[in-house]
């Protein structure tokens, strides 16, 4: 069993050492030794991508402005992820949605809600970037409340009765001195309900993965590791393997981990202009690239040799594409680490 040790960040004032302890001596039972071989029962890995169907155009898009279209366009996405064997995908929350457009789609939704359980596909939401718990201003707060849990109850209406597999994310969103003590206190404002469907993703900088990892331990709320952003953003100089481990180790038993990969931009952009000018402009830190470098899928799925399963959602540009090729690109490069996804 390899040895894992706890590297101190500068932003511990929310963490105890009771807390750190717990983490790390949940992961030293995940984490397995670099030169382990893989088991011959490897757990599968459900692979995803975010809104856009850029092999299908039209097909989805961005947010529907009624429940009731979202629902319709949900029921096309259905058919092509079956067509394709795809079981994970993240939809957009209608422009204007509230829970009194659930009663009014109640037999629509019981209906995909048997389509996506015999499919078993996961549903996966990803709250406005400006919708924070963590928000100095109590209206943008309160609106982050309310929109959560009208989309938990959204999310268990497409679940099976008594389980939950369908997740939403979100940000801290800001990186003040209070913002975790805020987002704390306000976590504990949300419903239980809610509070067992709602996740929460570190970020390519502000508040670190420690810091995260602590708020984790005092309030429950699950970590979703962000390969880019942990690229970006890793003061404590954690290695990817000790890093994924100690974030997987936050999820409850009943839920299983999400994880998200993409890759670095590299890139320019040509914008046209409207004289027929153009500009080229290069990629700003911290861009998603249109596809996914196949070396940083290789890196991520050999770091979590021995760890718990989870699902890996691409958050790539080139959407349902992006999949395909890493599908391709997988069984061409590392054929065994192609039979644990799909």
């Amino acid at each position: 069993m390899a040895t894992i040790r706890w590297a101190t960040s500068t932003d511990t004032a929310a963490q105890s050492m009771f807390d750190r302890y717990r983490l790390v001596q949940r992961a030293s039972t995940l984490i397995r030794c670099p030169d382990e071989h893989y088991q011959a029962a490897t757990p599968h890995i459900r692979l995803g991508f975010a809104v856009r169907t850029v092999n299908q155009p039209g097909l989805a898009g961005g947010a529907s402005p009624h429940l009731s279209k979202l629902l319709v366009h949900l029921g096309d996405v259905l058919g092509y992820l079956e067509r394709k064997a795809i079981h994970f995908y993240r939809f957009a929350l209608p422009r204007h949605f509230t829970i009194a457009d659930l009663a009014d789609c109640q037999a629509h939704l019981g209906l995909l809600a048997q389509r996506i359980s015999l499919q078993r596909v996961r549903l996966g939401i990803h709250l406005d970037p400006y919708l924070t718990l963590a928000h100095p201003d109590d209206r943008i707060a309160a609106e982050t409340i309310s929109t959560i849990e009208a989309a938990c109850q959204f999310l268990a209406a497409l679940d099976q009765r008594d389980t939950v597999q369908h997740t939403l994310v979100m940000h801290i969103g800001v990186h003040d001195a209070e913002a975790l003590q805020r987002f704390r206190q306000r976590w504990a404002g949300l419903s239980a309900h809610a509070r067992r469907r709602t996740t929460l993703e570190h970020t390519g900088n502000g508040s670190s993965l420690s810091s995260l990892l602590g708020l984790a331990a005092a309030t429950g709320v699950p970590i979703v590791f962000d390969y880019l952003h942990f690229q970006l953003h890793n003061p404590e100089r954690w290695s990817l393997p000790l890093a994924l481990g100690l974030t997987l180790a936050t999820w409850p038993d009943y839920l299983r981990p999400e994880v998200h990969l993409s890759s670095q931009r590299s890139e320019a952009h040509l914008l046209p202009g409207r004289n027929g000018d153009s500009r080229i402009l290069p990629p700003r830190p911290g861009q998603h690239a249109d596809f996914i470098v196949v070396h940083d899928a290789i890196a991520l799925l050999e770091a979590s040799r021995g760890l718990p399963p989870f699902d890996l959602m691409l958050e790539a540009k080139a959407g349902d594409l992006a999949l395909f090729r890493l599908r391709h690109e997988l069984a061409q490069y590392a054929p065994t680490l192609a039979r644990r996804v799909g």
